[in-house]
Parts: structure tokens; sequence; C-alpha cells
């Protein structure tokens, strides 16, 4: 569940913030845990309610617009009030006019992105980087690099996944056509005669009986398979069984766990090359990871780092990440080229990540396509084996 948190800093300043936790008790200890106070907790997440955060499309644009304006010299203030009231997006229009007002207040950029809400975790955390770095232009360069790339996976994806879904509909429609309608006009045709109907035909008619006197009971499965889908994307605890059965299940786990490596290495190395601290970087990673098993692991992982202990060392005792990733931490660690060996390794996962998605989904449309013929050759079967068998009955 999410929470809005209301706290004060060590330094006295009054902030917003948002947190994933499992109970408002859990919150608390997390801002404690980072030297703040916290004054007021709001669930501002439910089972079917989402807080409402800037769209992945507007926010590429307006940092595209707002990197053109830095490269060509304007001062962030000033490229921000040029940007204010541009777009399509209300919800960034609306976080654009309080962060405008809160930099006018003297406040970071960081801090007054993390006021107005809706920006990702992630992304605020480029820009802590930014700040600290003093390369903003850069830092934003490199977000921008990884959006872009995720962006064209997931459009990739859903394109391959348009045909098989298409084949997915129409099988419904026709199967919903034929046990309703075209089965039981045969079923009274044969019952006025003496033709004894196979059997595969009687069990096709059984089936829609069965289906046509249950329609309450499957209107009650889609309502509680509706609950338990969104169960699984909005708790915690709904994320880490699905993540659960996803590495259980051959091949799939493995993906996913590449997945998750990539996530990882890509996220960390984007912010140790803008500049942040190993263990502040790791922080942020923990709090952004989409894996709740990685983000339960972290909290040991950064613990040990600040410990003293090297970060594949301690990497590899949570064992979290896929081997190879480990490795390349430790080859960059010892040749002190960190940043470039996650975004190699990070290269290297979403290759192997989608060239199996894409054999998958490849393969989807002619399954489909073989299960309908199978379907289709059923049918038939059961409605044309009868009229033959009455033919002859005749003759």
């Amino acid at each position: 569940m999410r929470f809005t948190v209301k706290f004060t800093t060590a330094a006295g300043e009054v902030l917003l913030r948002d947190f994933d936790a499992e109970t408002a008790e859990a919150v608390k200890r997390l801002v404690l845990a980072e030297g703040g106070f916290p004054l007021e907790v709001k669930r501002t997440e439910g089972l079917f309610q989402r807080r409402r955060q800037i769209k992945a499309e507007s926010l590429i644009l307006f940092n595209q617009e707002l990197l053109a304006l830095l490269k060509a010299g304007i001062p962030l203030l000033q490229a921000l009030e040029l940007l204010v009231g541009h777009g399509k997006d209300a919800d960034l229009r609306a976080a654009l006019d309080v962060v405008v007002e809160r930099l006018k207040q003297g406040m970071a950029f960081s801090e007054a992105l993390d006021q107005a809400g809706g920006f990702p975790s992630v992304y605020m955390s480029n820009v802590v980087a930014g700040e600290r770095s003093g390369a903003m232009a850069e830092v934003i360069g490199r977000w921008l690099a990884f959006q872009k790339f995720s962006q064209q996976s997931r459009r990739r994806i859903t394109e391959a996944l348009i045909y098989p879904a298409f084949l997915v509909v129409v099988l419904v429609i026709a199967l919903g056509v034929m046990f309703n309608v075209v089965l039981p006009k045969f079923a009274d045709f044969y019952a006025s005669g003496d033709t004894e109907m196979p059997a595969i035909t009687q069990a096709l008619l059984a089936v829609g009986n069965l289906f046509r006197s249950t329609l309450w009971l499957q209107g009650v499965l889609v309502v509680a398979l509706a609950f338990v889908a969104r169960w699984m994307v909005v708790t915690v605890q709904g994320r880490r069984a699905l993540e659960r059965g996803l590495l259980a299940v051959p091949r799939v786990g493995t993906l996913v766990r590449m997945y998750h490596s990539s996530v990882f290495c890509r996220t960390l190395g984007v912010l140790l090359a803008g500049g942040l601290p190993a263990v502040p970087a790791l922080e942020v990673v923990q709090r952004t990871s989409p894996s709740e098993r990685m983000k339960a692991n972290l909290i040991t992982v950064i613990e040990t780092v600040r410990a003293g202990q090297s970060l594949h060392f301690s990497l590899d005792q949570a064992r979290i990440l896929d081997p190879l990733a480990v490795e390349m931490v430790r080859v960059g660690e010892q040749s002190s080229a960190l940043p470039e060996m996650l975004d190699h390794v990070a290269d290297f996962f979403d290759q192997e990540v989608e060239k199996a998605t894409a054999a998958v989904t490849s393969l989807i449309g002619p399954a489909l396509i073989l299960f309908m013929g199978v379907i289709v050759l059923t049918l038939l079967l059961a409605v044309y084996v009868p009229l033959f068998n009455a033919g002859n009955v005749v003759r």
C-alpha cells in the first residue's frame, strides 16, 4: 500500500513524501530510520484506488524540452518557467506550477518535485544525483536514454501481443455462439428423431448446458479473479505471491530474475554515474525496485555495505541477482568502472529478455491457430456426424 507522509527533517524542514509499506507503523519506522520525524501519515492507495502519477510519455516529452533548454545555457528556474502551461497532461502542468513556486522560495529542485508529487522515484533520484554532481543535463540525458529503451521494448511486446489477443477474442466469441445458439438447435432437431447422437456431440451439449446453468457462478469467479488480480498488483503481499509463483516456473523464473537484475544494474549505474554515493544509490534502488523480494533483501545489502563490505560480496551473500551481474559488479569495483560495467550487464540482460520475449510471442499466434483448428474440427464432428448417421438410417 502507498502512504503519503508529512514529516520534518533533521534540518527542520517540513516535507511530503510517498512510501510503499504494509502498514502505517511500518512507514513511521522508515521515516525515523532516515532521520526524520513523521507528523502525519495518510493512506493514498487502496485495493481499487491508486494515486495518480504523471504519465511516462508526458514526463519524457517534458524532459526532452528541459534538456534542450539546459544545453542552451538557460538556468533551471527560467527553463521551467518557459515550460509551465505547456503540454496536454493536466497533472504535469499542475505539478510544474508547484515546482516553480517552490523554486522561487529557495527550495532545491528535487525537494520541489517531492512536494509537487506524481513524479516517479527513479526520476527524482536522478535529479538528486544531478544536483549533487552539478551535471543536471548529463543525468537527464542518461535518464531519457534509459526511458527510450524501456518504451521501445514495451511497445514491441505490446505490438507482438495484439494479434494473439485478437485470436483469443475471436475464439471466445465463436465458442459462445456455438454453445449457446448452434448446438442447442441441433439438440432439439435430434431429439425429435430416432437417431442417437454420438458421444462427442453429447459431451459438447453437456458442456454447453453446464455453462448456461452456471452463469451466476461464472460471474462470481470473474469478480473473484478481478479482486485477486488487483490484490497481486496493488498490495505488497500480492506482489510477493505473484513473484514467488513466477520464479518457481522453469524458464520463466530465469527471465524474471534477469529482468529484475537488469533494472537493478541500469538504475544503480545511472545513479552512480550521476555522482550519487553507493549507499544512497542502493537506498534509491531499494525503494524503486519492481521486485518485492529484492526490496526486502536489499535492506541487508545496504547495511552490509555501510558496515564496510564490498558491494559484490554483499550482493553475492544476498543471492538476489543473476550470478553474471554479481561477477560484473566485482570486476567494476576492482577496475573503478562500476557504472560502465553495470550498463554493459544491463544491456546484455535486456537483449536476452527481449529475445526470449520475442520468441514466446512469435509462438503464441501459431499455437492459438492450431488450438482454434482443433476446436473447430471438434465442433464440426459434433454437428455433422449425427447428420451422416441419420442419412445412413434413411437409406
